[in-house]
């Protein structure tokens, strides 16, 4: 938990769960309720933010480890999520990338995938154009999310090949649009063949499809003006 928000603030266990009974809920706006009704009761918003959703979001990855919920259910939940952190993250964002070190984009590797060469040659690419960026190969998802944690990215391309990655892809946004509110999730690779509706499965912001028009989609958004994002 970041060291923003004070442990004896954080929600118990019981409201998290509650929490995730909402998302998981055929009531659409159950959770969004339960987060305004937080917010009347005074709970800053940064506990809301780094709390409630942060915590929801980690109890429903331990529920689909242990198969309590499946994928389909926690894409609905996802989902759910993702609209109460874009009504938030303008708010907490700068409290959450005050001191990193700003970085235009980062070209990472799924965890599990094992193809390598697309995303090296991409980005090999990239740094002949003049582009300052960062690669992250065979990086677990913990150090992946560390590492985002310490560094504000413009854009974030997650690049998986396997139809199998669907899940810790899936995984990997969710996290990333909690630690990284204000940058944009480009998914990337031979994934797209598999699911051609992969952005909106898994909630990212744009697709990369092919090496030719990687180059526009990226300059498109590391050119875009902050303030004008959702």
């Amino acid at each position: 938990m970041p060291r923003t928000v004070r442990k004896e603030d954080l929600p118990t266990s019981s409201e998290i769960d509650l929490l995730c009974s909402a998302l998981l809920s055929a009531d659409e706006d159950a959770a969004d309720r339960i987060i305004l009704a937080a917010r009347r009761d005074g709970v800053n918003i940064e506990t809301i933010y780094l709390g409630y959703v942060a915590g929801a979001a980690t109890k429903l990855g331990v529920m689909w480890e242990e198969d309590q919920v499946s994928f389909v259910d926690v894409t609905l939940a996802s989902g759910r999520l993702y609209r109460i952190i874009r009504g938030l993250r303008h708010i907490v964002a700068s409290s959450l990338i005050d001191g990193r070190a700003m970085r235009p984009a980062l070209f990472a590797l799924v965890p599990g995938e094992t193809h390598t060469l697309g995303i090296e040659m991409a980005t090999d690419l990239f740094r002949r154009e003049g582009w300052d960026i960062d690669m992250a190969v065979g990086t677990s998802h913990d150090a992946l999310i560390e590492q985002s944690e310490d560094r504000h990215y413009r854009a974030i391309i997650l690049v998986a090949n396997s139809d199998r990655m669907i899940e810790p892809l899936t995984r990997l946004v969710l996290a990333l649009r909690i630690t990284q509110p204000l940058a944009h999730l480009v998914v990337a690779g031979s994934i797209l063949q598999h699911y051609p509706d992969i952005q909106r499965l898994v909630g990212a912001d744009a697709v990369m499809k092919d090496i030719k028009g990687a180059m526009a989609t990226l300059r498109s958004i590391l050119t875009e003006d902050p303030s004008e994002d959702d």
